[in-house]
């Protein structure tokens, strides 16, 4: 016969079950506990200073996916506490991590790791430095490097190129202080001492080797020319063009890598609904609603490099007779425009500036070569100066010169110009008409006087 089973006896049966699982579990539970419950108070937090070798490093790779076994050799700067990571165990790629001081904000932020001891409480806090993370294709600095040890091979001391130079250029009052020199450090000693003139002889038998050994290796005044000319602040031309659009193409004055990133659908876009675009540059204003409607992106880019340009030389600050000041990531992106991409200004940080994030005079006159040619380009290689002279806010001479270092004819507006540019004669003295045209015309440095540094 069946028993019956209240509720009440199923609910004791079940807290008995439940209770036995629970000692069941405390037995099998480990003794042991946390270190940290152990001990309460106050934690003592310890700043250590980094010393002179490198401590830990935070490496970033933005967009950047490398092998995680990969080893990286550590270099550090004696006079400064910057360090350099280097890696070439890939079978392609070289690997390079450095600290990168573009201004921005996370380039201004401080790391710091700790180490918690729960012993003695106390937390010892040091600073970390963080590094970028970056590759080189091999094949490329294999290039580079080989083209180095060319140049190194065949440079001379920095004073046999100063005497080369005056040689070929200088005057008559160097080359005659250069002869005095060579036959001072020839006849050094007294002449009528007799026992001084073994010792001259030896003397000037050393020196004349050592000439000889100099002057072996000493360049040609072709090639004194040539390394004096490519060292200017300017795109490089192809001197083997044979027509002027081949002298100065788009990836040497702007390059693939930034004229992929310049946008310019916003400007087609606003053509195409009747809206304006508001620039500050009347060269780029002018010109700007003829390509967007025939739907020129190549001449479209090119202009709109042109704008970043000129406002990129007037976002530069003063800093009395030094260089010019580049603002932080965030002024000069106000400066630039909400409608310019980050990557576009960070691109042309890194190929107008110094290292140093300044603006030299040289690094100005190559930003302002490098507009003048792609102004060149919008305006098939010939056109009037005033409209870019007012945007750059400099004076007739110096966009004058800018215009013959990219090897330019520069002359006043004739009739045809007048008439063609709508040029009142009363007006024509505040133009200029720049040409490129081949072959080209350099600036010639003057015999027996100093050259303008440009």
């Amino acid at each position: 016969m069946a028993r019956t089973v209240s509720h009440t006896e199923l609910m004791r049966r079940k807290r008995e079950r439940e209770e036995n699982e629970r000692e069941d579990s405390d037995a099998h539970r480990p003794s042991k506990k946390v270190a940290t419950a152990q001990r309460a108070g106050t934690v003592q937090v310890e700043l250590l200073k980094s010393g002179k070798a490198p401590g830990p490093i935070l490496v970033s790779h933005p967009g950047l996916n490398y092998p995680s076994k990969i080893s990286f050799q550590p270099y550090q700067h004696k006079d400064t506490s910057s360090v350099l990571l280097q890696s070439s165990a890939h079978p392609r790629l070289d690997y390079t991590a450095q600290e990168e001081t573009d201004g921005s904000a996370d380039s201004l932020l401080k790391d710091y790791v700790g180490v918690y001891d729960p012993g003695t409480g106390k937390l010892q806090v040091v600073e970390v430095q963080r590094v970028t993370l970056r590759s080189t294709l091999r094949s490329e600095m294999e290039e580079l490097n080989e083209q180095k040890a060319k140049v190194a091979a065949a440079a001379l001391t920095n004073t046999a190129k100063r005497h080369a130079l005056a040689a070929e250029f200088g005057s008559k009052r160097s080359k005659k202080a250069i002869a005095a020199m060579a036959e001072n450090a020839i006849s050094r000693g007294r002449a009528a001492d007799p026992s001084a003139a073994p010792k001259n002889e030896a003397v000037a038998s050393a020196v004349l080797q050592n000439m000889s050994d100099t002057t072996a290796a000493m360049p040609t005044k072709e090639q004194l020319a040539s390394s004096v000319d490519t060292s200017k602040p300017r795109p490089v031309p192809n001197l083997a063009a044979e027509h002027p659009a081949d002298v100065y193409t788009t990836d040497a004055i702007i390059g693939k890598e930034l004229m992929s990133l310049i946008p310019v659908k916003d400007w087609v876009d606003a053509a195409q609904a009747g809206t304006g675009v508001n620039v500050h540059s009347r060269f780029v204003a002018s010109r700007m609603l003829k390509f967007a409607k025939a739907k020129d992106v190549q001449k479209l880019k090119v202009l709109r490099f042109v704008l970043l340009c000129i406002n990129f030389n007037s976002a530069l600050g003063t800093r009395g007779k030094g260089p010019k000041r580049i603002p932080h990531q965030d002024q000069l992106q106000d400066k630039m425009g909400d409608d310019v991409p980050g990557p576009v200004i960070a691109e042309l940080r890194r190929k107008f500036a110094s290292e140093n994030n300044d603006m030299t005079r040289w690094h100005v006159d190559n930003l302002m070569t490098h507009v003048l040619a792609a102004a060149l380009i919008v305006e098939n290689y010939e056109m009037d100066t005033k409209e870019l002279r007012d945007d750059l806010a400099i004076d007739t001479k110096e966009i004058k010169q800018y215009f013959h270092e990219l090897g330019c004819r520069v002359a006043k507006p004739n009739e045809g110009d007048r008439t063609r540019l709508k040029i009142a004669s009363n007006e024509a003295a505040q133009h200029s008409i720049a040409k490129l045209r081949l072959p080209l015309q350099f600036p010639k440095i003057g015999m027996g006087q100093r050259a303008r540094k440009f």
